[in-house]
C-alpha cells in the first residue's frame, strides 16, 4: 500500500498508518525518503565569503559618496531625530542622526555615479545604553546583501570608573567599567572574525537605498561615507612621507612605558584590568597580594575588540621616532599566533602595523613590529599627547576559517540527511544505500575531504608545525575517505561523522578567537633596548618562596577587614569575581551611604553546617533551593514579613517570587536571582520540515513529532538528574503540565499533595507518554543536540540563551526562543505556566541588629544595585555571565533587546511557583521514583503515581508532626 502524508499530519493519521500491519520496513524507509525529505528553503542570502567570491573580479568604485547623518530619507519606529550631539569630551557634531532608542529603522537614499564595490565608513558616537554593543542590520535596496549584514557590530566606549586602588587588606581592587560617549570613526567590519578587511557591498550605477534597523542601537551618526578602503603605505613610504623635524638617529635617547592595565578606553566591558600573580616578571607584581597588572587575560579575543592607551605629552618630550615593544603573552591557542592592528592617533601608519603577529608562548615575550628584519619606527610629535590603539583582527588564518565554516555547515546538513534515513543508531546488518538515496553524497564527501586536507596544509604552513594543531581536520578527512571508499558503510560511520563535525566546529570556534594578554608597551629610541623579560632563577625562587610563606598568613576567603561589634558578617556563595563585586559595591555605596559596617566573605558551601555549629554568618547571599525553608523550620532565620516596608520591597519581584522562601506564614528570604524555562527552537531545521512557527501548545508539539521522528529528530524536555534536588527543577515537565491545569503540588494548607486529583493523574500520564509512546530520551546533551539540529526544539532555562550566544556562533541567526508549550483551558485560553528557581538573601537570628541587616538585603535587591551588579558581572564574564536577576525592573534594564525582553516578560508573567516544604525531598524523590518505574518497568502510570503518593503524604505528615506544625 502507499500512503502519503504532508509534514505536520495529524496524530490520528500517523497512528492509523503505523498500526497497519501491511506497512513494511521498506515502505517506511521509502516514505521517509520520498515524502519527508523536504529541501531547505533558499532565502537567497549568501555568506559574506560567497559574496566576496561572486564579486571578486569587480573593482572598488573610484568615487566617494558622502551623506550627513541628518539626511536620511525616512525613519520608522523608535525615537529617531536630528540635531547636534556633544560627547563627554566636549566634541560636537551638528546635523547628526540622533538614534535615541534601542529599536527603529533608518533609510538613506543616494545615487551611485559608477558601478563597483563600496565599503561603508561611519563617524558615530555611542550613547549610554544598557546594551554592551551596538548591533545593526544593513539592507541594500530592501535586501540583505549577505548574512553578515544582519549582525553588524559597533563598539561602545568603556573606561575605568576610577583608578586601580587598594582595599583595607592591601589587595588591589579592579575598577568597574562604565560607558562614556566619544566620537569614533571606522569602517564596518566582520564581527564573525573571518575577514580582516572591511565589509563591502556591490552597487550598480543609479539610485539606491541603504537601511539600518536595530534592537540595540542608541547612537549618533554624524556622517556616512561609501568608498574604497585606503591602501596603506609600506614602512619605507611612511618614513619618507612623514614631515618629521628629526630623523631616527637624531631622536633623543628615550625609553618610556605604558602599563597595559592602565588602558584609557575599551570597546568592550570585558576588557578590564586582569592579573598574573604567578611570576615576578609581570609589572608590577606581588607574591602575596592581589595585583592587577595586565589587560586581556581570557577576554581580549573577539574580532573588532579595541583597546586604546594614552601617551602623555611629558613622556613624549621633544618627540621623534620610536620603536614599539609590546610585552605580551598568547598562551591559549597552541601552535598559532594572534594578530593586532596598531593605530597611532587613530590611523594605521603603515601596512606593517596592519597585522602584527603574537606567536604562541606560555612565557612573556616582547614583540616589536619589524620590516625586513629592521624595527618599524613611528613618529610622535613632541609637546602633545598621543594615543596607541590595538584592534583584534583575524590575520592570515581567516581565509582558512572561512572555508572551514562552509565545510562544517555542509557536514551538518549531510549528517541530518543521513540521519533521516538511518536513525541515530543504524542497524549494522541493514544496507541502507544512503549513497543511492542521496546521489551526490559520495562525491561531496570526497570533495570535502580534499578541501580539508588542503586547509590542513595551509594551516600547518602558518603554524610552522604539523600534527596536533590541525588534528581535528585530519581526523575528519580520514573518516570521509572511509565513507567514499566503502559507501555501504556510511551509516556505521554516522557517529564518527557527528563527533568529527562537532570537533571541527569547536576547533573553528576556538581558532577564530585572537587571545592576547598585554603587560606593558614600551617606546624606545634607536639607541635604547627594550626591558628584558627573561626569567632570572634567583628572583624566581625568591618570589615563589615569598608566595609560599605568604599563603600561611593570607586569608583568601575574607575579602573585608571590617570589624566591630555592629559589623554585619555577609557570606557570598558564588565565585571570587562575584564576591569581589559585592564587596566593592558594599564598601563604596552601602557603607558610605548608611555608615553600617559590613564584612563580605567568600564561602562556597557549608553555610548550613556552620550555622548549626553556631559559627555561621549574619546574612547569606545567593542561598537557594530548600535551604531557606529548612533553616526557617529550625528557627534559624529572621521572618522578613515582620518589617514594616516588607510589602513595598516585595513589589520589586514577580508576584509569586517569594513562594520558595515562605514557611508557616512567614517569609524568610528576598529573591536575588530567578531562572525560568523557555522553549528554544531551530528556525532553519523547522523550516526544512515545513514548519514556520514553533509549537504553541503541547498538542502542537505532539502533532509535530511524527515529522521530527520520521527524520530521526526529536525534542528535548527538562528531566531531573539522578541526584534529585528537594526543590522542583525549573521547567520540570510534570510541574508545567500540572500548573497549566491550575493545580499546584500541595493543598492550600500544605498538609498533603494533590497527586490523587484527576488533573495530576492526567499530567503524569501526559508526561510519561513522552517517554513511552514517543520514545524521548531521559538523558541528553541539550547544547550539542540543539547545535547539530538533532533536537530542533529544547525546553531549557532561559540562560541557555547565554551559552548558545557565546559557544555556538556557527548557528547565530538560525535559532530563536519563546514561552514554553501551553495547555488549552476550558475557556479557550492557553496557559504557559511554569515554575522557576533561584537564590535569595536570608538573615540569621544571630544577627545583633536585624534592622541594619534588613537595610542591607533591601539595598542589595534594589533595582539600581541589581543593575549595577549585573552589568559588572557581564562585563567581567561576557555574555555567559549575564545575570538572571529576580528584580523585574532590573531585568528590563539589562542587555536584552526589546524583542527578547518581551518574550521573557511573557513567560515571566505566567510563572506559578511550587512551595518548598520541609518534606520536599520526599515529594521530588517519589515523583521521580514513580516516573522511573513507569518508564523502565512499564507499570501503569495512574496506579504507580497513586501508590507513591501514599509515601509522599505519609512523609509530609511525619515531618509536620516532627516540627510541631500539627
Amino acid at each position: 500500500m502507499t500512503c502519503i502524508f504532508a509534514a505536520g499530519s495529524s496524530l490520528s493519521e500517523i497512528r492509523a498508518f503505523a498500526a497497519d500491519e501491511e506497512v513494511s520496513a521498506a515502505t517506511r524507509t521509502a516514505m521517509v525518503r520520498d515524502y519527508y525529505a523536504i529541501e531547505p528553503v533558499d532565502d537567497g542570502v549568501l555568506s559574506f565569503g560567497d559574496y566576496c567570491d561572486k564579486y571578486a573580479a569587480e573593482d572598488f568604485a573610484g568615487q566617494k559618496i558622502t551623506l550627513r547623518g541628518a539626511d536620511f530619507a525616512s525613519a520608522e519606529n523608535g525615537d529617531i531625530s536630528t540635531g547636534s550631539f556633544t560627547d563627554s569630551f566636549g566634541e560636537t557634531r551638528s546635523d547628526a542622526l540622533l538614534w535615541n532608542s534601542t529599536d527603529g529603522e533608518v533609510t538613506y537614499r543616494f545615487e551611485a555615479a559608477e558601478s563597483g564595490k563600496y565599503s561603508l565608513w561611519l563617524d558615530y558616537c555611542p550613547m549610554i545604553s544598557a546594551s554592551p554593543d551596538i548591533e545593526l542590520e544593513l539592507t541594500v535596496d530592501g535586501k540583505l546583501p549577505y548574512d553578515t549584514a544582519s549582525r553588524l557590530k559597533l563598539g561602545r566606549v568603556w573606561t575605568n570608573e576610577r583608578d586601580i586602588y587598594k582595599d583595607s587588606r592591601g589587595n588591589q581592587v579592579r575598577p568597574s567599567q562604565v560607558q562614556t560617549t566619544m566620537w569614533k570613526s571606522c569602517f564596518l567590519g566582520d564581527a564573525d572574525g573571518l575577514f580582516s578587511e572591511p565589509l563591502f557591498f556591490y552597487l550598480d550605477k543609479g539610485v539606491h537605498e541603504i537601511s539600518f534597523s536595530s534592537e540595540r542601537a542608541q547612537l549618533a551618526i554624524a556622517q556616512l561615507c561609501l568608498r574604497a578602503p585606503e591602501e596603506l603605505p609600506t614602512y619605507g613610504e611612511y618614513a619618507a612621507g612623514t614631515d618629521a623635524s628629526v630623523s631616527v638617529k637624531e631622536t633623543a635617547s628615550s625609553l618610556f612605558r605604558i602599563e597595559g592595565e592602565n588602558a584609557a578606553y575599551k570597546s568592550d566591558a570585558t576588557l578590564c584590568p586582569t592579573y598574573d600573580n604567578s611570576s615576578y616578571l609581570a609589572s608590577p607584581s606581588d607574591p602575596c597580594k592581589m595585583v592587577y597588572n595586565t589587560l586581556g587575560s581570557g577576554s581580549w579575543k573577539k574580532a573588532l575588540q579595541t583597546v586604546e592607551w594614552e601617551i602623555p605629552a611629558e613622556q613624549v618630550g621633544a618627540g621623534g621616532w620610536y620603536k614599539i615593544g609590546i610585552k605580551a603573552r598568547q598562551d591559549q591557542i597552541r601552535g598559532f599566533y594572534s594578530c593586532r592592528r596598531i593605530y597611532i592617533d587613530g590611523e594605521v601608519p603603515c601596512e606593517e602595523l596592519d597585522s602584527v603577529k603574537f606567536s604562541y608562548n606560555t612565557d612573556w615575550s616582547v614583540v616589536s613590529p619589524k620590516s625586513g628584519g629592521d624595527y618599524v619606527y613611528v613618529y610622535l610629535e613632541g609637546g602633545k599627547a598621543h594615543t596607541l590603539t590595538m584592534e583584534a583582527v583575524p590575520g592570515e588564518i581567516g581565509s582558512y576559517l572561512r572555508r572551514l565554516e562552509g565545510i562544517v555547515t555542509e557536514l551538518n546538513t549531510y549528517y541530518r540527511k543521513v540521519l533521516m534515513i538511518t536513525g541515530p543508531s543504524p542497524d549494522k546488518y541493514t544496507d541502507y544505500y544512503v549513497h543511492e538515496k542521496i546521489p551526490e553524497l559520495v562525491d561531496r564527501f570526497g570533495s570535502i575531504s580534499a578541501e580539508l586536507k588542503d586547509v590542513q596544509k595551509g594551516i600547518e604552513a602558518l603554524s610552522g608545525t604539523s600534527g596536533s594543531e590541525a588534528a581535528a581536520l585530519e581526523n575528519m578527512a580520514v573518516i570521509l575517505d572511509k565513507c567514499t571508499a566503502r559507501p555501504l558503510r556510511i551509516p556505521s560511520y554516522l557517529g564518527q561523522i557527528k563527533d568529527g563535525s562537532a570537533s571541527l566546529s569547536a576547533w573553528l570556534r576556538d581558532n577564530r578567537d585572537q587571545p592576547l594578554e598585554v603587560d606593558y608597551i614600551e617606546f624606545a629610541s634607536a639607541d635604547r633596548s627594550f626591558s628584558s623579560c627573561e626569567e632570572k632563577l634567583g628572583k624566581s625562587l625568591k618570589f615563589s618562596f615569598d608566595a609560599f610563606i605568604g599563603s600561611f598568613f593570607e586569608d583568601y576567603t575574607t575579602l573585608s577587614d571590617v570589624t566591630g561589634e555592629g559589623a554585619i558578617e555577609v557570606w557570598v556563595s558564588l565565585g571570587r569575581d562575584q564576591a569581589q563585586v559585592v564587596k566593592e559595591m558594599t564598601e563604596n555605596q552601602f557603607m558610605q551611604e548608611t555608615g553600617i559596617p559590613v564584612s563580605v566573605n567568600l564561602v562556597t558551601g557549608g553555610v548550613v553546617e556552620a550555622t548549626l555549629a553556631g559559627k555561621g554568618p549574619d546574612v547569606a547571599l545567593f542561598l537557594g533551593g530548600e535551604f531557606p525553608v529548612n533553616l526557617a523550620a529550625r528557627d534559624l532565620l529572621v521572618d522578613m514579613s515582620q518589617f514594616e516596608d516588607f510589602g513595598e520591597v516585595m513589589e520589586r519581584f514577580h508576584k509569586n517570587a517569594a513562594t520558595q522562601y515562605t514557611y508557616n506564614g512567614g517569609c524568610y528570604g528576598l529573591p536575588i536571582s530567578q531562572n525560568f524555562p523557555m522553549m528554544f527552537y531551530r528556525t532553519d531545521v523547522l523550516t526544512e520540515l515545513g514548519y514556520y512557527s514553533p509549537p504553541e501548545t503541547w498538542s502542537d508539539l505532539i502533532d509535530m513529532l511524527p515529522a521530527l521522528q520520521r527524520n530521526y529528530m526529536s525534542a528535548g524536555l527538562v528531566l531531573p538528574p539522578n541526584n534529585i534536588s528537594p526543590a522542583t527543577e525549573t521547567g520540570h515537565t510534570f510541574a508545567m503540565l500540572l500548573l497549566q491545569k491550575g493545580v499546584n503540588y500541595y493543598n492550600s494548607e500544605q498538609t498533603a499533595s494533590t497527586f490523587d486529583s484527576i488533573e495530576a493523574v492526567q499530567s503524569f500520564e501526559e508526561w510519561t507518554d513522552f517517554y513511552t509512546k514517543y520514545s524521548f530520551e531521559q538523558t541528553y546533551d541539550a547544547f550539542s543536540r540543539f547545535r547539530t539540529g538533532e533536537y530542533p526544539i529544547v525546553v531549557a532555562n532561559y540562560t541557555f540563551f547565554n551559552q548558545l550566544k557565546a559557544a555556538a556562533p556557527e548557528i547565530n541567526g538560525l535559532w530563536d526562543f519563546c514561552p514554553v508549550p501551553g495547555t488549552v483551558r476550558e475557556d479557550g485560553s492557553i496557559s504557559h505556566a511554569a515554575n522557576s528557581n533561584g537564590a535569595g538573601a536570608v538573615i540569621f537570628n544571630k544577627v545583633k541588629n536585624k534592622e541594619n541587616a534588613w537595610r542591607f538585603v533591601k539595598w542589595f535587591t534594589d533595582t539600581e544595585t541589581q543593575v549595577q551588579y549585573a552589568s559588572q558581572i557581564e562585563g567581567l564574564l561576557g555574555t555567559m555571565g549575564r545575570f538572571d536577576t529576580a528584580n523585574v525592573e532590573a531585568l528590563g534594564r539589562l542587555s536584552w533587546s526589546d524583542d527578547e525582553l518581551s518574550r521573557l516578560r511573557a513567560q515571566q508573567e505566567e510563572l506559578a511557583e511550587i512551595p518548598v516544604i520541609p518534606a520536599s525531598y520526599a515529594v521530588t524523590r517519589n515523583i521521580m521514583n514513580a516516573f522511573r518505574e513507569t518508564i523502565n518497568e512499564k507499570e501503569n502510570p495512574r496506579d504507580t503515581l497513586i501508590w507513591y503518593n501514599k509515601d509522599i503524604n505519609d512523609e509530609i505528615t511525619r515531618k509536620r508532626r516532627n516540627l510541631g506544625l500539627d
